[in-house]
């Protein structure tokens, strides 16, 4: 059967185009034609986009910085818009400075504008620099720390790692295409895991106060960054921003991930900012009066989110992670806790996204557009299990105190929040007090989950031997 017509022809003419251009020329070290490069990274673009002006600027990316060919030869050849993705993937050299003096004031200037430029040139520099990062590990698998005399970079394999951490967050809107997710593992299988980078606490201000951890606003207007407690391992703050990069290829509406920080005691992740942005419970705080319309629109959000399958191969289904934190307890019996394993297997199965730690204060609005946040916990399973922690919060800590420091709202107002979401969620066909029955033992899977980390409280043990152990 024949294959299915496309018009290639901007593709072929950029592909002949660039074997003219880099004829006889040598990929440095490799032994082979460079064009092999250029070639590469249109077939990794081509995993991003079929748009043939992207797939030819990716042919056509080095010719500017190589060879004798310049912009305006490529804006007759190809037009405006290939020429301008082709000078965004352009090093711009400095007449009588050396490559080595250059190399690292070339390299943050491409972070930067790689940063700032629209996401058909970032697909464009994908394509190159996931194909330079390929030849790395390979050669780095062979060579070891002997690679990096091949190169210009004074620093040696330091000075590559900053790159090619720097390239990774200047890339992170791709988060969730295989081509991110290769370039990361990569990274990360020659420099190991991202380490915290230090950030001065004086270029921050508070801007909320949570459980686990607390956020900062930097000055700059841009960044935002949510710093951990003390005691939280660095493994949540890690998790988080792994699983942030994976959750936007699920089509999910979160803030842009960046990059590992710490204060020196504290570690976190830093995010783009959602400026003139408030929770949900913080608005309803503001706006008591318009708690309902703010509660309908949660359960909207919930009810799409619950709506869309999960990867169940890049995220964690929500019965292990129940099923490991009964395992981990010290407050049960194993008798109890075969009785606990029972209920968490026994629930309905699905594979729906889940928060994992869904309440108002973990989706963000600025009026038009709503985000979900703090996505550290996020699992696949039932919503039923999301639902428990809406309950938990809502009706399980009677605490004024914490529904205040935590939501901004008094324990009756989150006991109304909850009434308003099962009315919108689950409509005229589920009471309350059947969402309570039916909820309430979720909740108290939550107890198990939080009392790990601190203390069984006795009014949580009442709650769990009145729904899970009854």
């Amino acid at each position: 059967m024949a294959n299915k017509y496309i018009d290639s022809t901007l593709l072929d003419k950029a592909i002949c185009f660039a074997v003219r251009a880099h004829q006889n020329t040598e990929r440095r070290g490799k032994g082979f034609p460079y064009i092999v490069h250029p070639l590469e990274a249109v077939s990794i673009v081509a995993t991003i986009t079929p748009d043939q002006k992207l797939l030819a600027a990716a042919a056509l990316h080095d010719v500017v910085e190589d060879t004798d060919i310049t912009l305006d030869d490529l804006r007759r050849e190809f037009g405006e818009r290939v020429a301008l993705l082709v000078e965004k993937e352009s090093d711009k050299f400095v007449e009588g400075v050396s490559e080595a003096d250059s190399w690292r004031d070339r390299k943050q200037a491409a972070i930067n504008r790689i940063a700032d430029a629209p996401r058909d040139a970032q697909i464009v520099a994908m394509g190159d620099k996931l194909s330079n990062m390929r030849a790395i590990a390979r050669d780095y698998d062979e060579l070891g720390d002997k690679l990096w005399d091949r190169f210009h970079a004074p620093g040696g394999r330091a000075d590559h790692e900053w790159h090619y951490r720097g390239l990774a967050q200047s890339l992170s809107t791709l988060a969730g295409t295989h081509a991110f997710s290769e370039f990361t593992a990569l990274i990360e299988h020659v420099f190991g895991k991202p380490k915290p980078e230090p950030i001065n606490l004086d270029d921050y201000e508070v801007s909320g106060d949570g459980y686990t951890a607390i956020s900062y606003n930097h000055k700059d207007g841009k960044r935002m960054m949510k710093l951990y407690a003390e005691y939280m391992p660095i493994s949540e703050p890690e998790r988080e921003l792994a699983q942030s990069w994976a959750i936007m290829d699920l089509g999910l509406h979160i803030p842009r991930a960046f990059r590992l920080v710490t204060d020196g005691k504290r570690v976190g992740v830093e995010f783009e900012r959602i400026v003139k942005k408030r929770s949900f419970s913080r608005a309803i705080s503001q706006e008591p009066e318009n708690m309902e319309a703010y509660m309908k629109a949660f359960a909207a959000e919930c009810r799409k989110l619950h709506a869309k399958p999960c990867n169940t191969h890049a995220f964690e289904s929500v019965k292990d992670h129940f099923n490991r934190a009964i395992g981990a307890s010290r407050d049960f019996t194993e008798a109890e806790k075969q009785r606990l394993h029972a209920f968490v297997n026994e629930a309905p199965d699905a594979t729906t996204c889940l928060h994992g730690d869904m309440h108002m204060g973990n989706i963000i609005t600025d009026g038009e557009q709503n985000w979900w946040i703090d996505l550290a916990d996020f699992r696949y399973g039932h919503p039923y299990f999301d639902m428990g922690m809406l309950y938990f919060v809502c009706i399980s800590n009677p605490s004024d105190e914490m529904a205040q420091k935590i939501f901004h709202l008094s324990h009756a107002q989150m006991m109304q929040a909850w009434e308003l979401f099962v009315r919108y969620y689950f409509g005229p066909d589920v009471t309350l007090e059947e969402a309570n029955r039916l909820i309430a033992p979720y909740a108290s899977l939550y107890m198990i989950h939080f009392a790990n980390r601190e203390a069984m409280l006795p009014h949580w043990r009442i709650a769990i031997d009145n729904t899970l152990l009854k």
